[in-house]
């Protein structure tokens, strides 16, 4: 285990996450943190060399079509659709005065 944890980390970290911590889940937040700091470094051991960064494991590419417009101006069927039409526009009850 070579990282150690200070106090003064462990109490700015708490601030941060604005927890209160007594001095028994302090001792255990450090016994985690630096648990969880060696793993990275462990993981800075492994040999990388030759492999791409990536920022996913699979393959993301645009999934989205293109946006062509099919039935522009189609005015005439869409108000047909209304239940009351006026000067080719929806007629709707008033909702404010």
């Amino acid at each position: 285990m070579a990282n150690v944890i200070s106090d003064e980390t462990i109490e700015y970290v708490g601030i941060l996450a604005k927890l209160e911590l007594n001095a028994e889940e302090k001792e255990q937040a450090k016994k985690d943190m630096a648990s969880m700091l060696d793993y990275i470094d462990k993981l800075g051991e492994l040999d990388t060399e030759g492999v791409a960064p990536m920022s996913h494991v699979f393959p993301v590419h645009n999934v989205f079509r293109e946006d062509v417009v099919t039935n522009g101006d189609d005015r005439e069927n869409i108000i047909a659709n209304a239940p009351e039409s006026r000067d080719g526009a929806f007629v709707v009850p008033i909702t404010v005065e």
